[in-house]
């Protein structure tokens, strides 16, 4: 499902200039994306196979003539599981290549997104809550926060803006939740000294990603085997590692083709 989800949104071919997804593409990928979150294992498996080939697929697109394209991918990531859970995921916004990324998808969300089901402003939010937590401040431009002052004052008015809109009060409570945290983030964020809160959270964070700094299977805090495939996780040993592949790393263990 992964595979077939990097085809459909053409991370293997990318779009030309100025050329949009057609209203067909949009619905194949909307079938494609509406799965259980929870449940199911494509997320995981796309983490560790296509994201860098997701954010540089993203990041040269115009929002003036492929707007479904922007709106598509920022949704996809949007989905993608917690990076405490998703090692592929903490690891790349823990990187420095995912400098940038915070901005443009802050400033694609103020500007509007096309909703694909089951995405919804609630999960975006969630994701720059991520960019928030996991990058480093120095991505902004007043080392405060990842995402550059002017682009969060213009992020917290979007957030006042959806919240007070007429039948907000039919969004699902989950995604509710998460516009109000996105907004004492930043309310935060302006009121703590310099960096001190975000890159405070981010320094605890580069020691939560399970398995990154432990053992998977027991947590060992000394764990000396590296997974050989996805180099994302570690092992104390032969044991240990077939405990975890059964318990579900064999859904989540994949290489990084280029």
């Amino acid at each position: 499902m992964a595979d077939k989800l990097c085809r459909n949104a053409r991370l293997n071919n990318p779009l030309p200039p100025d050329t949009d997804f057609s209203e067909e593409e949009s619905k194949e990928l909307q079938t494609l994306t509406h799965l259980p979150l929870v449940e199911c294992s494509c997320y995981p498996a796309f983490s560790a196979k296509y994201l860098t080939r997701l954010d540089s697929s993203l990041r040269p697109l115009k929002r003036e003539t492929q707007r479904k394209a922007i709106s598509t991918y920022i949704q996809i990531l949007s989905l993608l599981p917690d990076p405490t859970d998703n090692p592929y995921l903490g690891k790349f916004l823990q990187s420095p290549n995912a400098a940038g990324l915070p901005n443009l998808v802050a400033s694609n969300f103020v500007q509007g997104i096309d909703w694909l089901r089951p995405s919804g402003p609630g999960h975006i939010c969630t994701l720059l809550i991520h960019f928030l937590f996991w990058c480093d401040t120095s991505f902004g431009d007043d080392n405060k926060a990842s995402i550059d002052k002017a682009t969060r004052d213009a992020l917290a008015a979007r957030v006042a803006d959806i919240l007070a809109q007429p039948g907000i009060d039919r969004l699902p409570e989950s995604q509710l939740i998460k516009l109000e945290r996105l907004k004492g983030i930043l309310i935060s964020i302006e009121y703590m000294p310099g960096g001190y809160y975000l890159q405070s959270t981010n320094d605890f964070l580069k020691g939560q990603i399970r398995g990154q700094e432990e053992c998977l299977a027991c947590m060992d805090e000394d764990p000396g085997m590296l997974c050989s495939q996805c180099k994302a996780v570690r092992f104390c040993g032969k044991e240990c590692q077939l405990k975890a592949w059964r318990s579900g790393h064999k859904n989540r263990c994949w290489v990084m083709v280029e």
